[in-house]
């Protein structure tokens, strides 16, 4: 039989509660629990089995203030509904934990139009440190919160505190030689709205680069951008491109979830991927390894990304220590979303 829905919730127990189980003053029970003081074993295991009994828990507010600093760390994900981000969402939890951190999250909301509202609640919780994933708003304005609190940005060069990122140059260009490799002269680089500005911009100088090395143009008419979620025509740019007489015969996506909106895309004027259409992404998230994308693509790892990214936490809260930026590079992916052009595309 179920609680009563009305019924009010139990009171939770306080080290009050502890120490009078225990039959010790409240300052002994906290130095019992906490390892401070001088406690003998014998009074601390008395504390330890009434907290035990009791089911107390510390208050994680009470314990920041009482050591003078926070163990919360604020983590800001822009776009939380692309599975790269919530992959390294969990990384970056778990590696928290392993620090002794506990994370505050916080979301941008649909097409990222809260992250000032977001960070500003982070903030009024006194994070130790801000982490940032795919922040696409006011760099400027992050200077100006790094005066206070450590900014660590993940998968994306930021200007203010450390930046924990992949090569965008190179990963895109190895992407496209994959594809010049492959016998394509015709393609297209294709992008959203939820990437930062100078991540874009950085993708698409690898595409260039890529295609200028081969002794090919890029032009303008191949570059498009998928719009925002909230469009309903945010697809039409694509799909003109891919409905055009001299359409590309392959394409690179700057993220995983564009390159699988970009082959559905595909898919629905009637071209098959790979044989009318070859795609490559950019994350490796786990979807683009399922049989049936099977999306060939440049790999972030997570683990590292996440690992580099707790640890310039814990090094801006070391003394002596200073957090140090990194750029990973990237790694080609190849699957069944790529092979050689037909002769009909090419055609």
């Amino acid at each position: 039989m179920g609680r009563d829905s009305d019924s009010p919730l139990p009171p939770l127990p306080t080290i009050r509660d502890v120490a009078r189980l225990a039959g010790v003053a409240k300052t002994t029970a906290a130095d019992a629990l906490t390892g401070k003081g001088r406690v003998s074993e014998k009074t601390r295991a008395r504390v330890e089995d009434a907290a035990t009994r009791l089911g107390y828990r510390p208050h994680a507010g009470a314990r920041d203030l009482t050591r003078r600093r926070s163990e919360v760390v604020g983590l800001l994900v822009g776009d939380f509904s692309d599975p790269f981000n919530a992959e390294l969402t969990a990384q970056l939890e778990q590696q928290a934990a392993a620090n002794g951190f506990r994370v505050l999250l916080a979301t941008a909301g649909p097409d990222l139009g809260g992250e000032g509202a977001a960070i500003s609640n982070l903030l009024e919780h006194r994070v130790a440190a801000l982490i940032l994933v795919a922040y696409t708003g006011d760099d400027q304005g992050l200077q100006s919160i790094g005066a206070h609190t450590h900014v660590v940005s993940i998968g994306y060069r930021g200007t203010a505190g450390t930046s924990i990122a992949i090569d965008d140059v190179s990963g895109a260009r190895l992407a496209v030689e994959h594809l010049l490799d492959a016998g394509h002269t015709r393609i297209a680089y294709v992008s959203g709205t939820m990437l930062t500005a100078g991540t874009d911009a950085a993708r698409v100088a690898g595409y260039r680069a890529a295609l200028r090395r081969a002794g090919l143009e890029a032009p303008d008419d191949l570059i498009r951008k998928i719009g925002p979620r909230s469009d309903p025509r945010r697809m039409d740019a694509v799909r003109e491109l891919l409905a055009a007489p001299d359409r590309p015969t392959a394409a690179f996506a700057a993220s995983d979830i564009t390159a699988i909106e970009l082959m559905s895309c595909a898919m629905e004027l009637g071209l098959r991927v790979p044989d009318d259409l070859s795609v490559v992404g950019f994350d490796d998230m786990l979807l683009a390894g399922v049989p049936m994308i099977a999306l060939t693509t440049i790999a972030q790892p997570v683990a590292e990304l996440a690992r580099l990214g707790v640890q310039a936490v814990v090094d801006h809260l070391t003394p002596g220590e200073t957090p140090k930026s990194a750029v990973i590079e990237p790694r080609l992916v190849v699957r069944g979303s790529t092979g050689a052009p037909s002769p009909v595309a090419q055609a």
